[in-house]
């Protein structure tokens, strides 16, 4: 901790800062009560805030570092390849596709043809992917694989940034943001936040530190009014929102928490708040909903598209359960924030009640996601434990400010002589950076060393050889449009342990070879289509499946070559030669062609070139019924060029029916396209 405590205002030029003391003004408001700063308040030497500024500094931008060598440095960043494991693959597919769907429709939903039969690629699935997908789109250009990267560095970079400007917003001084800032980051790479970074859910991991900003910017607007408040909060909460979708879980109860504590507060000293001030509350929901319409509207249309979610992110064990490990099992930072974030939070309060009670707000959200929640079912879909993150993030910003205010009492007043002159603030500082060093110092330079140092890197951008393996057959027999069975990995299974360490290959495939996938890009994608999945032992929802079960299903998806390893699959396209002829295998992976699928349509005829966001069908031969089927999924809102009737045929056991289209008499070409319904009067 620095011994530093600052008060100074938040420099908003649009009005003036509310008096020490409460007076009404000319139209009878009450401004929010501050405290005035005490008389004897401590003074700092000459090197104190420099010091605290230098610590801030080389904290972030240690981090920053760490990030950095994560990805392999320069060379890493601009190599030809992004980082392979867990969703880092998911999220850059997603993102290259979406380019075509901003362009087409103004949103981020669209027809991915590469996985499941194809499937409608929205908010629904994947729910938190906007931000690199607008990385990629503005920024893109003809290398999407470096301004991928660069997006990776400077979210997880940004963080301790992040909680910086969230103590500044507070009203922080530099020394209480230095010691938030090292307590966040003692927390990150000690706890499991750091496993956002690595497993490519930065969207959340950016999006926690900035929902500190935007509720302390929405409490700052409450307390003091002001048109350039007001648009600053707006726009963070829109920003934050942007990032991750379930920012609202925090910002809106922090947001109702200042809003009515202020509301109350400036009621019982004998005013309310001004007319403009309530309007700008509940004008800040608009446009935050307003300005992310183009990725969370289709979410609207799509909704009956949803799957199984609620697996990851919750706590069966309960709430009892979970604050018990508080004291037997989770890191120590937890304990260490909870002790220092509660008496913080008061600190903030009375500093600037509004700004206060936000950051409290997030707080006691977080906490509410984090372990009430675990004792609700119903709430697991939202998968609440990820607020854990969100919670103690609040808590030590919050605990930066009660260890500042702690050493200012220690302080000797102003003249003092004998023993209260001695300098106990400096001792207890000492004592804190000791502790800290060897609770959470040691624990934090472990965890770098053992991501950052070892080889290959927790962000490692260069795939191991198994990839290159399986794109180097791929190139040499499959074509664009082709379908392969894609036995994705991710869980082990009896007598064969997951071949790929935890990375997620499949997601890169379409890139590089234009192929469609069945399997992949991640086995539990939270979508009805996640039916048509290869892996974890199961081919589409059957375990110890046959012959004649395979059979039924490749006449429906159309498969042209097969890539597995489980000890069923391999054995399967052992005893089967005369269905699946074996073009490699490397003892893991067994690489075939499956004899007797080919083609594009399930029922009648047609060729499909298939990209992002478009079905283009040439040469319909429709079946005696006057339809052609295709082998790919239907979905809502599915619109033909020129006009065809469009509707859906059911298949097998898939719970999602097939695009079906009737043709007029003569057209032989159509396109179809996923669009945003059009209500006509």
């Amino acid at each position: 901790m620095i011994d530093e405590i600052d008060d100074d205002p938040i420099p908003f030029a649009d009005e003036p800062e509310p008096r020490a003391t409460p007076h009404v003004g000319t139209r009878g408001e009450v401004p929010p009560e501050v405290p005035a700063p005490s008389p004897a308040a401590p003074k700092r030497s000459r090197w104190t805030r420099p010091a605290a500024s230098a610590v801030l500094v080389a904290a972030c931008l240690a981090h920053g570092w760490a990030i950095w060598t994560g990805l392999g440095g320069w060379e890493g960043v601009n190599g030809p390849w992004v980082p392979w494991r867990d969703d880092h693959p998911l999220y850059f597919h997603s993102a290259l596709v979406t380019r075509e769907f901003l362009s087409q429709s103004g949103t981020t939903a669209g027809y991915d043809p590469s996985f499941m039969a194809g499937y409608p690629k929205s908010v629904v699935f994947p729910a938190s992917s906007t931000l690199p997908e607008l990385a990629v789109w503005l920024f893109g250009g003809e290398r999407p694989e470096r301004t991928f990267k660069l997006y990776l560095l400077l979210a997880a970079a940004a963080a301790p940034w992040l909680v910086a400007c969230a103590g500044w917003v507070q009203g922080m001084g530099r020394g209480a943001v230095a010691t938030a800032v090292l307590l966040f980051l003692g927390y990150v790479w000690t706890d499991w936040p750091i496993n956002y970074v690595g497993f490519g859910m930065l969207p959340y991991f950016v999006a926690a530190p900035t929902c500190l900003i935007a509720a302390g910017t929405f409490g700052r607007f409450v307390d003091v009014g002001g048109f350039g408040r007001w648009l600053a909060a707006a726009l963070l909460c829109s920003l934050a929102f942007l990032m991750h979708l379930t920012a609202g879980m925090l910002v809106a109860p922090a947001g109702a928490l200042a809003y009515l504590g202020v509301w109350i507060a400036r009621r019982r000293r004998g005013a309310g708040l001004p007319i403009a001030r309530h309007l700008g509350v509940w004008a800040v929901p608009v446009v935050v909903l307003a300005t992310n319409a183009f990725w969370w509207a289709p979410a609207l249309w799509l909704s009956a598209t949803k799957g199984e979610s609620g697996f990851a992110f919750v706590h069966p064990e309960g709430s009892l359960a979970r604050i018990v490990q508080l004291f037997t099992s989770e890191a120590p930072a937890e304990l260490i924030l909870i002790g220092l974030g509660l008496p913080g939070l008061l600190v903030l309060a009375t500093r600037g009640l509004g700004r206060g009670l936000a950051l409290a707000g997030v707080a006691a959200a977080g906490w509410f996601w984090a372990y009430t929640a675990a004792d609700v079912r119903a709430l697991d879909f939202l998968q609440p434990g990820r607020h854990t993150f969100a919670l103690y993030s609040a808590l030590a910003l919050a605990s930066g400010a009660a260890g500042a205010a702690a050493l200012a009492r220690l302080h000797p007043a102003p003249g003092a002589s004998g023993p209260e002159a001695v300098r106990l603030d400096r001792w207890a500082l000492l004592a804190a950076v000791l502790i800290g060093v060897r609770i959470l110092g040691t624990p934090t330079v472990a965890s770098v060393r053992s991501r950052v140092l070892a080889e290959p890197t927790f962000l490692s951008a260069q795939p191991p050889p198994r990839f290159f393996w399986i794109l180097k057959r791929f190139q040499e027999n499959v074509k664009p449009g082709d379908r392969v069975l894609y036995e994705e990995g991710g869980e082990d299974v009896p007598g064969a342990p997951d071949p790929f360490g935890g990375g997620r290959f499949s997601g890169l495939l379409p890139w590089k070879t234009g192929a469609e996938l069945l399997g992949g890009p991640y086995l539990r994608a939270a979508l009805q289509t996640n039916f048509t999945q290869f892996g974890g032992d199961r081919l589409f929802g059957r375990q110890g499946w046959d012959r004649a079960f395979f059979e039924r299903y490749a006449r429906v998806y159309r498969p042209s070559y097969i890539l597995c390893w489980t000890p069923h699959a391999r054995r399967f396209c052992r005893d089967n030669p005369n269905l699946a002829t074996i073009l490699d295998d490397d003892g893991t992976l067994l690489f075939a062609r499956i004899e007797g699928f080919g083609g594009d349509a399930i029922r009648g005829a047609a060729t499909v070139e298939a990209t992002p966001g478009r079905l283009v069908v040439r040469g319909m031969t429709p079946d005696l019924d006057g339809s052609v089927v295709l082998r790919y999924h239907s979905v809502p809102s599915l619109q033909a060029q020129p006009a065809a009737p469009v509707d859906a045929e059911s298949a097998e056991e898939d719970p999602v029916p097939f695009i079906r289209v009737r043709p007029a008499a003569g057209v032989s070409e159509v396109t179809l396209e996923m669009a945003p319904p059009v209500r006509t009067p």
